[in-house]
């Protein structure tokens, strides 16, 4: 029996197994993120909150029932499902090109839109938008209907600078929208419009747009953020200000405003306390403008709002975590005791409450004191129906190794069972570096081996994994980790580094090592360590005089016993003994049995103990 490609995509199983995708990475989910103007109302009013890699998963879903009309009855014959599987295995083989083109092909050829959406899938993960573009044109132009099709055709096209032929589809889509959601709608476009290079055309087409909203806050508050975007502050401050003549209280459109310079912060601020004095019981406006003071710096004027709710409901338990974080801050740690405690028994007597973010800020707030047996108290409280049951449980196993109970620590961690892939990477490094901490390096290297292959894509997974690889002389393995690092995080400095530092430190391939360090040094020009590194490399090169000027300038901004050690090092090496053994002598002051300090030592014969 022949069976057509739409029967096909009936078949359950089948079906499921042609869905197969290949990994879309963060960086290109975040670069490609679509607009779903229905879905996300609740992420427009931050931006930053959204789940990019939810959304694209949403958008490349299995075949929807309305788009099954849209399915060509083409005969699945050998050669479309040999072409099929060569593409998948070309997919595995990381050749994301040839699979790329297959499906490409194969749409063009069956008009089946699955073979455009799977091409712009294949585009999207090898980040490259140009290539998923021409694939989505052609998924929409066989699912005409296709909302997806849609939403990507117009996101690509606007990532892709031309935001003015995007917007026939925007407005297709915006025509869609409930008149309930359609505020957070018009803030969701913006979002989409800001992320485009084309910001003076993402102005235009929204202004186009939100001409017939703009009654409405929110449109006023996207325009303003889109003039930003163009430098046109005056026309910023003018959307900004309409938006709160419309609602005093909004306070997005007056954060915007605290955002562009003192003059606007001080009317954003002045446009809320107005709106207190006219609305004395508003919690949630005593709330913004206690936020627009905290952006401000203004803590206790912050603080006096936070007060009066408190005294306007006494059950209200927000203000006592705000007024604890604040006396944090202020490093008051009584007074901030005092607000934890009372907000975690006010909410352990509220039903659904959690109170395990005061008991974590109440550890650590024992841990600044150096109360460690307070802060295994204060965790212990916190119950498994917390959220932040898996993060107490971490920070208790890394007392009971700090107190050198490494396997009672290791017991904790393994009794954890948890679905989420971040708590279960966060159980994984800890329980690692419990065991490099304990010296157990080859115990350390085997379980970020299994951790890197469970979360491949974890960068500090990844640089753990590399660095006990280094301990046990897998130079290899650091190598390949590190370089795989550097090429997912080309903006990482301290994979640059930590290269670049082991390649000097061997006293192998100095120029490339020169290179790397410089390079972690313009990304982190201030940062001791690596200055350290770039120091070190300068001495395997021969040149002890920059080296101990980096070296010096190293340790004077940040004490450290291995810093110390290799200044020691180049001074000893330069003549200058007296100076060489202050250094090593401050070192061991600071970390006696540190392990580049003990070695450097014993190479030349000098005594810790002695000096």
């Amino acid at each position: 029996m022949i069976l057509s490609l739409k029967q096909l995509s009936k078949r359950p199983g089948d079906a499921r197994a042609a869905r197969r995708m290949a990994p879309i990475g963060r960086i290109a989910a975040a670069a490609l993120c679509v607009w779903t103007l229905a879905a996300f109302p609740a992420h427009a009013q931050d931006p930053s909150s959204s789940d990019d890699n939810s959304s694209a998963n949403d958008l490349f879903a299995p075949t929807l029932p309305q788009e099954q009309k849209d399915l060509p009855n083409v005969p699945l014959t050998s050669q479309i499902v040999f072409q099929v599987l060569a593409a998948e295995v070309a997919l595995q083989r990381d050749q994301p090109a040839p699979a790329y083109q297959t499906y490409l092909a194969l749409a063009r050829d069956t008009r089946d839109p699955r073979m455009a959406q799977r091409a712009a899938e294949i585009a999207i993960a090898a980040q490259s938008p140009s290539d998923a573009l021409t694939a989505a044109q052609l998924w929409q132009q066989y699912a005409p209907d296709s909302e997806r099709a849609a939403q990507l055709d117009a996101s690509l096209l606007v990532l892709s600078g031309k935001p003015e032929e995007a917007e026939p589809l925007l407005a297709r889509e915006l025509a869609k929208v409930p008149t309930e959601n359609r505020g957070a709608s018009l803030l969701s476009l913006q979002v989409l419009l800001s992320r485009g290079p084309n910001h003076a055309g993402g102005l235009h087409v929204l202004q186009d747009l939100l001409k017939n909203d703009l009654d409405r806050p929110e449109a006023l508050l996207a325009l303003g953020r889109q003039q930003l975007l163009v430098d046109d502050h005056a026309g910023a401050k003018t959307s900004l200000e309409r938006a709160l003549k419309i609602k005093p209280d909004y306070l997005p459109a007056a954060l915007a405003l605290a955002q562009m310079g003192p003059t606007e912060r001080d009317e954003g601020i002045a446009s809320f306390e107005s709106y207190v004095k006219q609305n004395p019981k508003s919690r949630d406006a005593r709330l913004a403008l206690a936020q627009l003071y905290l952006s401000s710096d203004r803590l206790d004027d912050a603080q006096r709002q936070f007060e009066a709710m408190r005294a306007m409901d006494a059950h209200d338990p927000m203000p006592l975590m705000a007024l604890g974080l604040l006396k944090v801050q202020e490093k008051q740690y009584d007074a901030a005791q005092k607000y934890l405690t009372q907000y975690a028994d006010l909410t352990e007597k509220t039903p659904g409450a959690d109170a395990g973010q005061a008991y974590i800020y109440l550890a650590q707030l024992a841990l600044e004191q150096k109360n460690d047996a307070q802060a295994a108290k204060w965790l212990d409280r916190v119950t498994p129906s917390s959220a932040q049951y898996v993060a107490a449980r971490v920070t208790r196993a890394q007392l009971l190794a700090k107190d050198g109970k490494t396997d009672d620590a290791r017991n904790l961690l393994s009794g954890l069972d948890t679905s989420d892939p971040r708590e279960q990477a966060l159980i994984a490094r800890t329980d690692a570096a419990i065991l490099f901490d304990a010296q157990r390096y080859p115990e350390a290297e085997k379980r970020l081996a299994q951790a890197a292959q469970s979360f491949g894509n974890d960068p500090e997974i990844l640089y753990d994994y590399a660095m006990a690889a280094e301990k046990n002389g897998h130079y290899d393995v650091m190598e390949d980790k590190l370089r795989e690092l550097i090429k997912q995080q080309p903006d990482n400095p301290q994979a640059y580094n930590a290269l670049g530092y082991s390649l000097a430190d061997r006293n192998q391939h100095l120029d490339e090592a020169e290179k790397l360090i410089e390079k972690a040094s313009s990304l982190a020009p201030n940062d001791a360590f690596i200055m350290d590194s770039l120091g070190w490399v300068k001495y395997r090169q021969g040149n002890t005089s920059d080296a101990a000027k980096l070296l010096r300038r190293a340790y004077d901004l940040q004490p450290n016993a291995e810093i110390g050690a290799h200044l020691g090092e180049v001074l000893w090496k330069s003549g200058d003994q007296a100076h060489a053994l202050a250094a090593w002598r401050d070192a061991h002051k600071l970390e006696p049995h540190n392990d580049t300090l003990v070695k450097t030592l014993k190479r030349f014969q000098v005594n810790g103990n002695d000096l």
